[in-house]
């Protein structure tokens, strides 16, 4: 997974993994039409960058890009600890 969807869902930041841009986007933007998630933006893994999320061209809040980043970078800590790829002492 190189894109983290980030997003905020009950007034608590969370986030979510894709293989492609468009499909993270895709899930920000079906996420803030039907299920009430307020959509913050994505990470790029492999780049290091963060994306503000606009919604039709308009941005929904002021997003942090680096508040992004950090919620993204814990997803991938997490992420890859649970799926046994990083042993637990050796994630920062």
């Amino acid at each position: 997974m190189r894109f983290i969807a980030v997003y905020n869902q009950f007034q608590t930041a969370t986030s979510v993994g894709f293989d492609s841009l468009i499909d993270a986007l895709d899930f920000l933007f079906w996420g803030y039409e039907d299920n009430e998630l307020t959509p913050q933006g994505v990470y790029d893994a492999l780049t290091d960058e963060s994306i503000p999320y606009d919604h039709a061209g308009k941005p929904l809040t002021v997003s942090n890009l680096e508040a992004i980043r950090s919620i993204a970078i814990t997803y991938l800590k997490t992420s890859y600890r649970f799926s046994g790829l990083i042993p637990s002492g050796n994630v920062d």
